[in-house]
């Protein structure tokens, strides 16, 4: 059985999208899809995170998005490290 993908939120704000399928639960966030449509599947690698460069987790467009390792990603948010650019 499939039920029909939702629209969630995270008590953070964040948003995304979820679908359960013959017993998968898959989730994917707004912010990931919408970087990918920007920019193509290939300039978003797998263990990268994509950042708000504003800090409003619903605020979900092109111009906020910015693909960031994730060491680098804890680091900005942990000590206000500045963000270096997707590869």
């Amino acid at each position: 059985m499939t039920d029909v993908p939702s629209l969630c939120h995270t008590g953070e704000g964040y948003e995304y999208v979820r679908c359960r399928a013959n017993g998968a639960d898959d989730t994917v966030y707004i912010h990931r899809l919408l970087y990918v449509a920007e920019h193509g599947l290939d300039e978003l690698p797998a263990e990268y995170e994509v950042h708000h460069r504003q800090s409003i987790p619903w605020l979900n467009v092109p111009g906020n998005l910015v693909a960031v390792e994730p060491e680098a990603h804890s680091r900005h948010h942990l000590h206000d490290d500045s963000l270096a650019s997707s590869p």
